[in-house]
């Protein structure tokens, strides 16, 4: 027995089989996480090393390239990526996708702590994190108080609100900007120091020996013990004025006869401010792999339940939010497949004319759409704007099973069938044929579902989740619509009243227009079978007209209502200088009627602002054009040169890479200049900043050594004069300040400060004492220039050029500037390249050509085992290049590109066009098996096929529709797929219906020819 049969004789086993598919489905879906797409993530770790006060040069030398050399000999790395700046080395360790993060942040710790002790003493402890530097925070928080000020604020931030967060699963880098950290500092008057004869490391040993609080042990009379300590520590700052440093002359030396002590701030690193108000914010990270939208979610609930112990008059605001964003996308989405939904029941109800065979139709959708949660859920996706999207896509794919064997039931009835006979025979007459289809979309979207790499990852939730569902839906169309139709379905029962009458009008048009269509075809099959072929071709050549105007992206951008712009400068002006600049570059950006909110933040060399937009549907404007508009205001300020990132950053990214960073440099010159020659590129931006100013201090080696003057005497009195040297730390209650030692503002304020700042000899003068050495006596002091930040790539030094396109696309960027690459000649070792979407877009169009090819082989197996023959399944494959047609110019005439969202939508359009095609086949197929000829076996099925076909195809179209508009949130991502598609089911419905079987009557004509042949042959 079948299991249309079973289900029909035995209705209570087909309904709670279905029911508790529904319930898994419902259960799963309860239980799933959201999140914006797949995760994609790479396992990625990061190591942050400070080295407060070292240049670029000197991180890289003795700081990165060690790390590097570790790491790169770490299980399964794929790219090192690293940033050397002022006191600051960040590496980034890519590895391969079937690397557990877990073990590869284990692996990464181990290589570290390998070499800890080839790393220089001065450094902090190494930061090791799993999450990418790259990737922006999933939140942003900006604090304000009208009651307290930016140190208390800090102090707030930093001791209560940050360990709060940390404890939250996911979180990764957190990230504080405008931090005010409270520290004492020890000033030392240079010209004091030197009368007094007093050395550097004699001032740090004499401070560090007084500032302690040791323990001293324990003492025991008869059973009790009493705890001893030596209570050494300052109570208060002022305490160091009295300390004696040393004896000179038979006479103490008091701290407050060569320095001063100062309770104060240390130096401001950033400023970050709100719509022009001065802040504190704070910026959360996610650790590679953890779900945007959950993190984000744990951080929102956890601010509601901070803010509820805040002070009166402080406030927080949420300047990103990822979480919020996402929510509308996917609600997007959601309104998309009910939308598509209710038109697909539309279209089947308009042609059926009946609503209970509808709703036995229309049922199909729900149900499958929610038991194909169940099986998401155990192929451990999340509901995200793929998965969501693939659902949205198969809206019409879901009900085309249900609706072609409804169809089949209701002519089995009009037959004068009973109605358990007509469902059974009705199901079971197109049984082969509805399987043949819903295999070939399977056969499609399995190999996109396991493509390699990121894009592989990317899709693997978008191609599994339309299997899982339309299998379900095959599922349903084989147990609950013939046993609901064998129940409930009458015969002969149409709308009544007004609609009726419009029904039964539009049916007899329909009917007219089956007639003529078969009348057409039968012509077309006797007299232009090879005209009809030579046009298909024709209309195909025509299509591929089209690749030119269409160009090519990696992924469209979206509105998503928040940009940045980052203004570099060079290292010199203060921060509070560019503070300055920033807030008018705020003031500029307000004066825009979209923005929203502004929050920025002033660093040493960069100016970073976040430009929050009022929501896309209260605006007229896009989110384009709002930046093309910012950008003429900004770039006509003098010394402004604004850089625009949206979305996923900036589309143009290239690579350049060799072992010289002077040399780079010059080339990369060259390459900025050839891209300023490409129409509609915007924002180049050079990673690569030359020409920040230095003070070399070069040792006159044998005048230091005849002065027992060593270099790390030099190095180190240097670094605490100027830098500082942290020599312990101040205990106020519960807070730890570090104490800090070093020169009086004044006396570090110009090259010729140090002149007279003394040395230690390590020779003695007749009186026992040290000889003092000035140290202009030991050195020589130039100016020279150096980059501020020195990147490399594969541990190689790395210049990257980033860029924006306007009314261009990348396809068409990367063949304008890489094919005259050969007149800038490159010296040996040097290597220009794409990175970014580039890298990502080749890797995906070459994934996508290898899935393309193996879905059409797929198909091809299909069709072979459906029909039994090796010929016939290129009449019905020949609606591939049909659809071709109607894809590009459905996405020339809605202006969309070709991209990797297209692609996919066009290699949909494999399995979904293929359905007509057998369906028409498959029961000409049958006429032929009862004596009729094949051209009349092609018509007759033709005839009768076509109201089926042209449903499933309308209701498809209809239920794309929604996407295609690309209305809300995310759509623009979306809607070059429904393009596609759209116009690719439209041009190969109509063409299916005139070409396949033109095709097929050509083949089937050869074959029996050479059947012919043989058969006389053997005669003979």
């Amino acid at each position: 027995m079948s299991l249309p049969e079973l289900s029909i004789r035995r209705p209570v086993f087909a309904t709670v089989s279905l029911l508790a598919l529904i319930l898994l489905g419902i259960v799963s879906y309860l239980g799933m996480n959201v999140d914006e797409n797949p995760d994609v993530s790479l396992p990625y770790v990061s190591v942050m090393i400070t080295y407060e006060g070292a240049l670029p040069e000197q991180m890289d030398t003795q700081v990165t390239k060690k790390v590097e050399e570790a790491v790169g000999e770490a299980k399964g790395v794929k790219h090192i990526q690293s940033t050397s700046s002022e006191g600051y080395s960040r590496t980034g360790i890519e590895f391969n996708l079937d690397i557990d993060p877990a073990m590869a942040a284990q692996d990464v710790r181990d290589k570290l702590s390998a070499i800890r002790g080839e790393l220089p003493e001065g450094i902090k402890e190494p930061i090791i994190a799993r999450y990418d530097m790259k990737a922006s925070p999933v939140a942003t928080i900006a604090f304000t108080g009208d009651t307290a000020s930016l140190r208390e604020l800090s102090i707030l931030v930093e001791d209560v609100i940050k360990p709060r967060l940390q404890k939250i699963s996911g979180v990764g880098q957190l990230k504080v900007t405008g931090l005010q950290e409270r520290r004492i500092e020890l000033l030392l008057d240079r010209d004091k120091v030197a009368s007094f004869g007093f050395s550097v490391p004699e001032i740090i040993q004499r401070l560090q020996q007084e500032n302690l609080d040791i323990p001293a042990g324990k003492l025991t009379e008869n059973t009790n013990e009493l705890a001893v300590r030596t209570a050494g520590n300052f109570k208060d700052p002022k305490d160091f004025l009295s300390l004696v440093m040393g004896i000179r002359n038979g006479a103490p030396v008091y701290y407050k006869q060569i320095g001063t002590v100062k309770d104060t701030v240390k130096d401001i690193e950033s400023i970050a401010r709100y719509d022009g108000q001065e802040v504190v914010g704070l910026e959360i990270g996610k650790q590679s792999g953890a779900n945007a939208v959950k993190v984000a979610k744990q951080v929102k609930a956890a601010l509601e339940r901070i803010q509820q112990d805040l002070p009166s008059g402080i406030a927080l605001h949420m300047v990103r939010d990822d979480a919020k964003r996402i929510e509308e996308s996917i609600h997007e989405v959601w309104f998309d497949l009910i939308v598509g939904g209710v038109f697909a029941v539309i279209t089947v109800l308009w042609f059926l004319g009946d609503w209970r065979s509808t709703v036995i139709s229309a049922l199909t959708i729900p149900a499958s759409i929610i038991a194909t949660f169940f099986f998401m859920k155990l192929a451990n996706f999340t509901i995200n704007s793929m998965s969501l999207l693939g659902l949205s896509l198969s809206v019409g794919l879901l009900i085309d099973d249900a609706i072609v064997v409804i169809e089949n039931i209701i002519r089995h009835r009009q037959l004068g069938k009973s109605a358990m006979t007509a469902a059974a025979d009705g199901t079971k007459e197109i049984a082969l044929a509805v399987m043949a289809t819903t295999f070939t979309v399977v056969a499609v979207f399995i190999p996109v579902g396991f493509m390699s790499g990121v894009v592989g990852q990317f899709f693997k939730e978008f191609g599994l989740t339309i299997a899982f569902a339309v299998l379900i839906s095959l599922f349903i169309a084989f147990t609950l619509t013939p046993m609901m139709a064998a129940l409930y379905l009458p015969v002969g029962q149409h709308a009544t009243g007004r609609l009726g009458r419009w029904w039964m009008t539009w049916n007899t048009l329909f009917e007219k227009m089956a007639t003529s269509y078969a009348s057409i075809l039968h012509n077309l099959l006797q007299f232009h079978r090879k005209k009809t072929l030579g046009i298909s071709a024709a209309l195909f050549l025509l299509s591929m007209l089209l690749l030119p105007y269409l160009g090519s992206s990696f992924i469209p951008d979206t509105d998503q209502a928040q940009f940045t712009v980052k203004v570099q400068t060079q290292i010199g002006p203060t921060i509070e200088g560019l503070d300055q600049s920033t807030l008018y570059l705020v003031e500029t950006l307000q004066q825009l009627p979209e923005v929203q909110h502004v929050f920025s933040t002033t660093a040493a060399g960069e100016q970073n602002l976040f430009v929050t937009l009022i929501p896309k549907q209260n605006r007229e404007r896009s989110q384009i054009e709002i930046i093309g508009d910012a950008r003429n205001k900004l770039n006509s300020i003098p010394g402004i040169r604004a850089d625009f990132e949206q979305g996923g950053g900036k589309p143009v990214s290239v690579s350049l890479t060799g072992e010289s960073v002077e040399t780079l440099g010059e080339i990369a010159e060259q390459l900025h200049r050839k891209m300023e020659t490409i129409p509609g590129v915007r924002d180049i931006v050079s990673n690569y900043r030359p020409g920040s100013p230095n003070l070399d201090i070069t040792i006159k080696t044998e005048r230091a050594n005849d002065l027992g003057i060593s270099t790390s005497t030099i190095g180190n009195a240097l670094q605490t004069l100027l830098q500082g040297t942290v020599i312990g730390k101040f205990s106020d209650g519960d807070e730890r300040v570090d104490i800090n030692l070093r020169l009086n503002a004044k006396d570090r304020s110009s090259p010729e400060s140090l002149q007279n700042v003394f040395l230690t000899s390590e020779k003695m003068k007749t009186d026992g004492q040290r000889l003092l050495i000035p140290l202009s006596q030991v050195v020589n002091m130039g100016y020279a220039t150096s980059p501020s930040e020195i990147n490399r790539y594969d541990r190689q030094k790395e210049i990257r050029l980033t860029a924006n396109l306007e009314k261009t696309t990348l396809g068409d960027f990367n063949n304008k500037f890489y094919e005259d690459m050969n007149e800038i000649p490159l010296p040996a070792g040097y290597q220009v390249g794409g990175a970014g979407q580039t890298e990502d877009m080749d890797d995906s169009f070459s994934s996508m050509t290898i899935a393309l090819v193996l879905a059409a082989a797929f198909i091809f197996m299909v069709l072979a085992a459906q029909f039994e023959s090796y010929s016939e399944p290129f009449a019905i494959m020949l609606a591939l290049p049909l659809a071709v047609i109607g894809a590009l110019a459905g996405l020339f005439l809605a202006g969309s590109e070709l991209s990797l969202i297209s692609l996919i939508g066009i290699m949909m359009l494999m399995g979904l066009v293929t359905k007509n095609a057998i369906l028409l086949i498959d029961f000409a197929k049958q006429r032929m098996q009862e004596g009729t000829s094949c051209n009349d076996a092609l018509v007759d099925a033709a005839r009768i096929r076509l109201r089926p076909i042209l449903m499933t195809s309308i209701a498809m179209i209809f239920g794309m529709l929604p996407i295609a508009l690309s209305i809300g949130p995310g759509a623009e991502a979306r809607a070059p797929m429904a393009h596609a598609i759209i116009g690719g089911l439209i041009t190969s419905t109509l063409l299916t219906l005139i070409v396949v079987p033109v095709v097929y009557s050509l083949i089937h004509g050869w074959r029996k020819h050479q059947s012919n042949k043989e058969v006389r042959q053997s005669i003979s």
